[in-house]
């Protein structure tokens, strides 16, 4: 028996080799002689989410589902925010009366309320009411109502305004 043949038996008996250097392994060998012990990954850090993270992440989770479901069920939303927007009725103007007894007065609640050329606080002023007086009402507005000032018109801001019916 030469030395090739005592090799390739002894390689035969030999299932082990090394994954780097792909020489066999000694019986009962963990690692290769020539390779030395392998080298193990680094450990990575364990990284955790944040209470604020996880917060922001639910958060913005549940808007996306909830526009989802929004769509899905095909919700209108221009009626929900028109509703919304609406002035509450204890703000909306009064109705004017129809029965002929009865008389929508409008008034000044403040001090004096200033009468302007148009319906701005820029705009010029033209004249001028003191509290309690009477003003005829030609068109109100939300901001802005035009009064009739002995034949001449002007604009006095609503919120300056009161009604009562007599």
């Amino acid at each position: 028996m030469n030395l090739d043949e005592i090799t390739k038996r002894q390689n035969a008996l030999i299932k082990d080799y090394c994954i780097s250097c792909n020489k066999p392994l000694p019986a009962g060998a963990a690692f290769c002689e020539n390779c030395g012990p392998p080298i193990l990954p680094e450990e990575v850090p364990e990284s955790g989410t944040t209470v604020w993270q996880a917060i922001t992440k639910i958060s913005l989770l549940t808007l996306l589902f909830a526009v989802v479901v929004a769509y899905k069920a095909e919700w209108d939303y221009r009626a929900f925010f028109d509703r919304a927007l609406e002035t509450p009725a204890a703000e909306q103007a009064q109705e004017i009366p129809e029965d002929e007894d009865y008389q929508l007065i409008h008034y000044v609640n403040v001090s004096f309320a200033n009468i302007r050329e148009q319906p701005s606080k820029q705009a010029k002023i033209i004249g001028g009411a003191g509290k309690g007086e009477r003003l005829i009402i030609l068109e109100k507005g939300e901001h802005w109502s035009q009064v009739d000032m002995g034949g001449k018109k002007g604009w006095v801001a609503t919120r300056l305004l009161s009604s009562s019916i007599e």
